[in-house]
Formats: structure tokens, C-alpha cells, sequence
């Protein structure tokens, strides 16, 4: 007989608002009565901490579990004997204090379960909040549990931007009260074009001596030996192997090559 439990993944990202998502089998990991003892509690039932308690962002900053987007960033470990400089807190404006040492070949990203459940990886996600000003009056949509409602809201209505969440969706608060909505119902009726999000994402990991660190992801894909993970698949992330490691450090300089070179370009 087998238990099947939700993935920490799918337990943060129905915590950030994604809920009427049922995750896919992808999302899903099944475990062996023999092996179950061995889980850590944190995948069988995740309850996110009060990252307010323990980091210095202020309240222009919305702080919930996850990362955002529809394919959610995560970074491998190409190369052996790779140390990275974390936190002991995940505060950002404090300096890296912990040595942390990583596995070869640990694929850190959301839906890799095999390695959330053995690592008790931690995924949260700070979000500098902005205003989004109505231009016009306009229903706006937003997705309920008793299915799309609608806010109707005036020229000069304020919401705030709270975080983005994936597939076009953002998390939006009126009056206190937060909202699922598609990014796209107000690109021509508010100002939302004219913002820039800022977001730290942030990763606790176990180190190689079992101690545990806290990882900003800006400062860790900037590390050599360290690489944005591969998209293999919806839903789908595992451990590399080492046969991958070459065309997967390969495509990481491509792709950043390519960015680099539309950085370049003039904007149109």
C-alpha cells in the first residue's frame, strides 16, 4: 500500500492564492509505508513561518511562500566541492554569514519533491508592493472560490500589488482584502504598465554539515559552478545527472549569452 501526499510545492503555491488549482500528478509524491517515517513533517503538512518575524522588510513588502511564475526559478549544482555564502537569517540587508556547502548535481526548484522532502527546503518570495491606479472605471475580474466575481471600481480607484503568482495572475489588494487577478485586465485601464516589481527570493537549504542556510537566489545563480535549473516539463524537476552536466552548463551560457545581447539592443 502507498500514501500519497502533496508536495511542500503544491502546498506553498496553493497558499499564495492558487488554491482552486488542483495540483497535477507532477506535483505529487508518493511514498512507501516503509520510507514514510523518514519524510520530514515539513512535506506531509507545511505551515509557512511569520517572515516578518524574521527578516527586515517593512511593510512595503508583501512576504508569502513560493516562488512566483508559472515555470518557478531553481538553480543545479554543475560542479563538485561548490560552497556558496548564505544567511543564518534571510535578511537582506544584514551580510552572508553562512558557509554553505551543496551536493553535486541537487537541482534546488520547487517541484524537484524528492529533494524538498529530503532537504526540508524552504521557498518564500518578498515582493516591494505598488499602487495600481484605476485610468478609467472598469469591472475588474478576480477568481473566487465560488468562480470569476467581479470589483467594480472608478477612475482614480487604488489597488495594491502584492505579488505575481504565474500564468498572467498576480496577487492585488483593495481595501485589506486580497484578490486573484490576471495582470491583463488592467494593462489598459490602469497604470500598472508604468511600475517595476521588485522581489527577493529566497531558499533555505541544508548544507552539507546538516546545518541549515538561508540563500537569496540573485546571489547564488551568480556563483560559478552554479546554474539556473533546466525546464524539462510542466510540473517536472529532478536532481541532474552527471552525463547532464556538460549540455546543461552549455545552455546556461547560451541563454545567457542571449540575454545579454537583447540587454544590448535599444528598446523600441
Amino acid at each position: 500500500m502507498k500514501l500519497g501526499w502533496y508536495a511542500a510545492a503544491a502546498v506553498l503555491l496553493a497558499a499564495c492564492g492558487q488554491a482552486n488549482n488542483a495540483p497535477q500528478e507532477s506535483d505529487i509524491v508518493e511514498i512507501d509505508d516503509a520510507t514514510l517515517d523518514e519524510a520530514p513533517a515539513l512535506a506531509r503538512e507545511y505551515v509557512p513561518p511569520d517572515y516578518s518575524k524574521i527578516t527586515s522588510y517593512g511593510d512595503d513588502w508583501y512576504l508569502s511562500p513560493g516562488w512566483p511564475g508559472e515555470y518557478p526559478a531553481g538553480f543545479v549544482i554543475l560542479d563538485a566541492d561548490v560552497t556558496v555564502d548564505g544567511r543564518t537569517a534571510p535578511d537582506h540587508t544584514k551580510p552572508q554569514d553562512k558557509a554553505c556547502s551543496l551536493p553535486q548535481f541537487a537541482n534546488y526548484q520547487l517541484w524537484n519533491n524528492k529533494r524538498v522532502a529530503a532537504d526540508e527546503l524552504e521557498f518564500f518570495v518578498a515582493t516591494k508592493t505598488f499602487p495600481v491606479t484605476l485610468t478609467q472605471d472598469a469591472n475588474v475580474e478576480y477568481v473566487s472560490d465560488a468562480g470569476m466575481q467581479v470589483l467594480e471600481m472608478k477612475r482614480g480607484d487604488q489597488l495594491t500589488y502584492l505579488r505575481y503568482l504565474g500564468e498572467g495572475f498576480a496577487i492585488l489588494s483593495r481595501d485589506g482584502t486580497e484578490y486573484d487577478i490576471n495582470e491583463a485586465e488592467l494593462m489598459d485601464i490602469s497604470d500598472i504598465r508604468d511600475s517595476k516589481g521588485e522581489e527577493d527570493e529566497w531558499i533555505r537549504v541544508t548544507c552539507g554539515d546538516g546545518t541549515r542556510a538561508w540563500l537569496l537566489y540573485d546571489d547564488v545563480i551568480a556563483e560559478p559552478g552554479i546554474v539556473p535549473s533546466p525546464i524539462t516539463g510542466y510540473g517536472d524537476a529532478a536532481d541532474i545527472l552527471p552525463d547532464q552536466v556538460e549540455a546543461i552548463r552549455a545552455e546556461a551560457e547560451a541563454n545567457a549569452a542571449a540575454a545579454a545581447a537583447m540587454a544590448d539592443e535599444p528598446f523600441e
